[in-house]
């Protein structure tokens, strides 16, 4: 069983989750700069290693925006069930250096860096 905070299992349904990360370079009308993982089956616990490139975009742009990560989970036919989310201002990274470290998730609108 997975670790979760809340008393309830992770799904209202008692399942696992099927976890997917989503992103986004936050302001984006027109979501073209949406990315997508692959999704991770049955597990509280995911990795993913991906590589976000944003090709086009100056640097200076790219400090003024925020990447907001969310972590949902795949409920194939039915909507997809948002587990978390996190907003990462641009401007408080290194662009120059790879990033690697923790990002607490929140309900939506409530993530921090």
């Amino acid at each position: 069983r997975c670790p979760h905070p809340a008393p309830q299992p992770p799904l209202q349904d008692g399942n696992d989750p099927d976890p997917y990360v989503k992103t986004y370079l936050l302001p984006d009308p027109q979501k073209t700069t949406k990315r997508k993982t692959k999704v991770a089956r049955k597990t509280c616990n995911p990795t993913y290693n991906e590589m976000l490139v944003y090709d086009g975009i100056p640097r200076g742009d790219l400090e003024q925006r925020e990447l907001r990560l969310s972590v949902l989970s795949e409920e194939g036919f039915w909507e997809n069930i948002l587990l978390g989310e996190v907003g990462i201002r641009l401007r408080d990274l290194d662009l120059a250096q790879e990033k690697m470290g923790w990002f607490a998730l929140g309900s939506r609108g409530h993530g921090t860096l």
